[in-house]
């Protein structure tokens, strides 16, 4: 979407798909733990006040941003781009996207595997998290891994004459979210030892949705990283 074709339908997406999942989930575990008449059910009113902050200050700065985005220049190709797709050779099994993407997730998954069970033990067991300047240094990290790997990985692809690496650069290093459900999925089976369906639709619920919002940063990071680096190298070809 970066020519702006559909607008309206890309800004309708950003407001609405990941925050009304999000929301929707919240709702319905909120609804299960009023059934259950637990004490750690969210009231009514917290959650209008959700539903407010997200339908009148998120969406309208959305829109707005994106309004005044879109109302920019568009940024010109570096060179000379051909309108007829080329063809692209055979390529190896071990460039197969999802080969490449379950990979690539390994790395920025495995940088920040060592925080999450302070953080596992902060969000369930109710302990008291205070390791915040080692969190800020660990996402930090991830976020520098998660660009090297989507660069590296990106410039491979490029030299197997494969120039479809718009989606891939996402997928490279998104599934470090399904690596870090899969984590805490081992930790409840090995420390939580949940019990009843309420207490397993909860964790999981919210893993899920955390898991769902890593994958967008980790693979937004090396989306960009990408794209400033292709338009960096084609930058660079001089033609004659």
């Amino acid at each position: 979407q970066i020519d702006g074709s559909h607008p309206y339908a890309l800004i309708g997406a950003l407001s609405f798909a990941l925050p009304g999942s999000v929301f929707a989930a919240f709702t319905a575990l909120d609804l299960v733990l009023w059934a259950r008449g637990a004490s750690s059910a969210v009231p009514l009113t917290t959650l209008l006040a959700l539903l407010l902050l997200w339908l009148g200050l998120h969406v309208p700065l959305l829109a707005t941003g994106a309004s005044l985005g879109f109302r920019q220049p568009r940024a010109e190709d570096p060179c000379f781009t051909n309108l007829i797709p080329r063809q692209i050779p055979t390529q190896p099994l071990w460039a197969h996207p999802l080969v490449a993407a379950l990979s690539g997730g390994l790395l920025p998954f495995g940088s920040a595997a060592i925080e999450l069970s302070s953080l596992y033990s902060s969000a369930w067991n109710g302990r008291i998290y205070s390791l915040f300047g080692f969190l800020f240094l660990t996402a930090t990290t991830t976020a520098l891994i998660c660009a090297e790997v989507g660069v590296v990985l990106c410039y491979f692809q490029l030299c197997r004459e494969d120039y479809r690496w718009w989606w891939r650069s996402f997928a490279h290093t998104g599934s470090c979210g399904l690596y870090f459900f899969l984590h805490a999925a081992a930790y409840a089976h090995s420390e939580l030892h949940l019990s009843g369906p309420t207490a397993i639709a909860i964790y999981y619920g919210y893993t899920a949705a955390a898991s769902a919002a890593l994958s967008l940063v980790t693979g937004g990071v090396s989306f960009v990283a990408c794209f400033w680096f292709v338009r960096s190298i084609f930058a660079a070809v001089k033609v004659d």
